[in-house]
């Protein structure tokens, strides 16, 4: 089953937070943004109904140091572009939760872009591992798509050993 929304020119691809433990403050989020059109846009973040805020992060590693940082005026998504959040990169902050995301649930949320306006989609609650394998098994017509996030995948995965 597809899992992915479009609003005039922008596309977001497989919403996914892994499930969290009771009593966890936050969690995080994931998702691929693809601007197909000539314009840049810009991602400002949006609002969900578990959580008291969705906030837009963004984790840098310098040296063996990673920080993570609130981004607080949006991300831009050049045009022609794909922008992928995704662990130790660009993320969502689900902050305060009401309520422990459960596998296998789906979490409404509605993302608002400067220019597109406002995307209601639901984010699958699920682990990095399944999301990645069903988001590979979809056809998007571009056998480079899946190679890509694959390649990716396995340097993410040797990265995080080191």
């Amino acid at each position: 089953m597809a899992h992915e929304y479009r609003l005039g020119d922008i596309e977001v691809m497989h919403p996914f937070a892994p499930p969290t433990p009771p009593g966890a403050p936050m969690a995080a989020g994931y998702l691929e943004i693809i601007n197909h059109g000539q314009h840049d846009e810009r991602f400002l973040g949006g609002d969900v109904t578990f959580a008291h805020e969705l906030q837009l992060h963004e984790t840098t590693v310098e040296g063996d140091v990673s920080r993570m940082r609130q981004i607080t005026d949006g991300m831009l998504i050049p045009a022609g572009t794909t922008v992928k959040f995704q662990p130790m990169g660009k993320h969502l902050m689900f902050t305060d939760l009401a309520e422990p995301l459960v596998d296998g649930d789906r979490k409404k949320a509605t993302l608002t872009f400067e220019k597109a306006g406002e995307l209601e989609v639901e984010f699958a609650i699920e682990h990095a591992d399944a999301a990645s394998t069903s988001h590979d098994d979809m056809n998007h017509g571009d056998m480079k798509h899946g190679e890509e996030s694959q390649e990716e995948m396995k340097k993410d995965k040797a990265h995080k050993h080191h």
